[in-house]
């Protein structure tokens, strides 16, 4: 039986026929007498070759462009971040950027927050150097962080599962509330960070690298296909690291294996299932040094980068994860699919450190500016996570009009069990000539154990008429705290709605209005609520964006967008590094500019600038710029393979970021702009590809970022990597 929903006209250029086709049993010649083994061999085949023909076996390289698949170069077409739908990122009236595996690679970043650099309205590294966790800002506020589309970690916590980006085929930032996809997210929206997957195409490489750290690096990437027919296919990602970081006895260790294995029974049938063991051992790169001294120079000096404030017999940061995660999608006919992923993580955590005792305005001992005394800090964690996302999308036409209705259903629910203990060492430390002596481990105390979870139930419609692209959607949140004496639940309602312009010639004006939900939940580690004057409030907030998407060509994307977001109760720092203040309302203005693609066929262009207006509105500090936000940003990268010249195997790249000036919390100290330049050359004759990375070539010493309550954080010095990498 066949039925077919015909697009008008005027549709028909944009929307193909919906055909929904129920299967017919097929007439079957008359063969010759056979075994039963031979018969149930061939029944078995015919079945993959009608289900599943060659597609399978070249899938998906020959397939058109997903919001999972690899991306050749820097310009990727198609995201299913911003709608939780295969849509061109042109037709998406959202600020999305996706920075895709081959720029990790020429970049040669290492984290999460590294591949974040020349990403508009991003902040890349707030904090300076931070071995804990990525702790970037979007838009000035911090995002959530999302693994194929489910909630990874808490960025309010520590010990969470640090994804480390050869994991990753891409990493996408969404810019502006997402809450009515994703449930608890800021304002600011999310980063979505895309696995590597099975792929039917052979490609093995193996890689090492070492730096001016002392890093020693192995890794690997092999996938293919299992059967073949590639009806079964896999991968395994794995890394090995051995290294040190910019800060004297803080190590940045790590391994790493992935194995995952997809099944296509069928072209309409696709179902992965990845695995991950990762563990870090570091320690703490940022020790809370003193504003004089680093921002200012005290009667000594400015304090070296280098300097660990901790104890190198018990300071540790070691998190260890295991996970599981299942990716299913059947598509039933042209018009309706399914898609479900789930996810199950472990993480267990041990944090041990020493910090600076530098919350006072005069927090030295001597005249001389040299000494502080120090605190100490122990935590153990232990959690079990697990996220997972149900949709069903629907094609339709309703006269002129073309839908694609998605509804769904998330659950996350997070299981902590901590202890915690501190205490103070009234010793004096010198921070120019430390002498380190052991210090004893504050004993653990056992936090009550906490279980979150929310519950998600959404939908959305993208409706097209002819030029004309609008998409609605609507969401409701449950969500919930369970502790001994301190349960607490919550709801909300949050909306979207955006309206685009598609022209012939590629210029594609749009708006969008978007409210977020963000509930904060307790801090198990220490016991208490994570805010300083009682339980924490959920934060909410609304934008409103106008922007374009502007493809002249389909290499080159010319992205700009202008918004104005309200935020309510967002967390700022507190006097007590335990916990976290709540200011009353924030209002964000800013604007940015992307440009990414190819120049010409051997000229690749990234360039971005950011402006970020972001004002205290209500509470403490009324009319006070918010802390740790630059008013501007710029950034310029270019990759130029030298064809030109007769050198078609060697690339050379460059790239400049310049942060503006921010402010702490009080607007009292300023924190300077700075401009850092990298760079990159490349040999890549086949198979073998040689490069060499240098970022902040220049070794420009600057300050991250600096609090009232008095510490600041050195940022990254020079750091030159090289990598040697062999595909076959």
């Amino acid at each position: 039986m066949t039925f077919a929903i015909e697009a008008p006209a005027q549709a028909q250029s944009q929307l193909p026929p919906v055909v929904v086709e129920q299967a017919k049993p097929r007439a079957t010649p008359a063969r010759p007498q056979r075994s039963q083994a031979a018969r149930s061999t061939s029944r078995r085949t015919a079945a993959r070759s009608t289900a599943a023909p060659a597609a399978i076996a070249t899938a998906p390289t020959s397939r058109a462009e997903t919001g999972t698949s690899p991306v050749q170069g820097y310009s990727a077409t198609v995201s299913g971040t911003g709608t939780k739908t295969d849509t061109p990122l042109n037709q998406t009236a959202q600020s999305i950027s996706v920075v895709t595996a081959d720029r990790v690679r020429d970049q040669g970043v290492s984290s999460i927050q590294e591949t974040l650099r020349y990403v508009p309205g991003v902040f890349a590294e707030p904090g300076g150097v931070d071995s804990r966790n990525d702790y970037f800002k979007v838009r000035g506020q911090d995002p959530n962080v999302y693994l194929d589309g489910t909630r990874v970690n808490n960025r309010n916590e520590f010990n969470e599962w640090r994804v480390d980006p050869y994991m990753l085929e891409r990493i996408e930032v969404f810019r502006g509330p997402a809450s009515v996809l994703y449930g608890d997210t800021s304002t600011a929206g999310l980063v979505n960070l895309i696995s590597k997957r099975p792929q039917a195409e052979s490609k093995n490489e193996v890689g090492v690298s070492f730096d001016n750290f002392g890093r020693k690096q192995v890794q690997m990437d092999t996938t293919g296909k299992l059967t073949k027919d590639g009806e079964w296919l896999y991968r395994f990602v794995g890394l090995f690291r051995d290294s040190g970081t910019q800060v004297d006895f803080v190590p940045d260790n790590r391994i790493v294996l992935s194995p995952s294995l997809t099944w296509r029974p069928t072209t309409n049938t696709s179902w992965t299932v990845l695995g991950t063991y990762q563990k870090d051992k570091t320690g703490t790169t940022n020790g809370f040094l003193p504003r004089v001294g680093t921002l200012v120079p005290s009667a000594s000096g400015y304090i070296s980068r280098d300097r660990f404030v901790g104890d190198p017999n018990t300071d540790i940061y070691q998190t260890e994860t295991g996970a599981l995660s299942s990716l299913f999608e059947h598509q039933f006919n042209d018009a309706v699919k399914f898609t479900q992923n789930l996810r199950y993580a472990h993480v267990e955590g041990v944090y041990r450190s020493v910090y600076a005792n530098v919350f006072s305005t005069d927090p030295f001992l001597d005249p001389a500016q040299r000494t502080v005394n120090r605190y100490t800090s122990n935590q153990e964690a232990s959690k079990d996570n697990f996220t997972m996302d149900n949709n069903i999308q629907v094609k339709a036409l309703t006269g002129a009009l073309s839908h694609k209705f998605l509804f769904g259903v998330d659950y996350r629910d997070v299981k902590t069990r901590a202890s915690a203990g501190g205490g103070f060492d009234a010793t004096p430390f010198d921070l120019y000539a430390p002498v380190y002596t052991s210090l004893p481990v504050p004993d653990l105390i056992a936090a009550p154990d906490t279980r979150q979870s929310q519950t998600g139930i959404y939908g959305q419609d993208q409706m097209r008429l002819g030029p004309w692209l609008a998409t609605l959607g609507i969401r409701q949140d449950y969500a919930s705290t369970r502790r001994i004496g301190e349960d607490s639940d919550r709801s909300a309602t949050t909306g979207r709605a955006s309206l685009m312009y598609e022209t012939a010639f590629g210029f594609n004006p749009y708006v969008v209005w978007a409210q977020s939900f963000n509930p904060v939940y307790f801090s198990a580690a220490y016991g208490g609520s994570s805010c300083a004057d009682g339980p924490c409030k959920d934060q909410r907030g609304e934008t409103y964006e106008v922007g374009f998407k502007y493809n002249p060509n389909s290499v080159l994307a010319i992205n700009a967008a202008i918004y104005d977001t309200v935020e309510r109760n967002r967390l700022a720092a507190s006097a007590d590094i335990t916990k976290s203040s709540q200011i009353g309302q924030v209002r964000i203005r800013g604007a940015e500019l992307e440009v990414i693609g190819k120049v010409t066929p051997d000229f690749d262009l990234i360039g971005s600038y950011s402006y970020i207006n972001a004002k205290v509105e209500s509470g403490d500090n009324i009319g006070n710029s918010v802390e740790g936000v630059p008013q501007n940003q710029a950034s310029l990268w270019g990759k130029y393979r030298l064809a030109a010249l007769g050198l078609r195997d060697v690339t050379v790249g460059a790239g400049v970021r310049y942060i503006g000036v921010s402010y702490d919390e009080s607007n009292l100290v300023k924190i300077p702009d700075y401009t850092l330049f990298d760079m990159m050359i490349a040999y890549d004759p086949g198979p073998f590809r040689l490069q060499i990375n240098a970022n902040n070539i220049s070794d420009e010493r600057y300050v991250a970022a600096c609090y009232a309550r008095g510490d600041c954080y050195y940022g990254l010095g020079r750091t030159v990597l090289g990598t040697a990498t062999y595909r076959f």
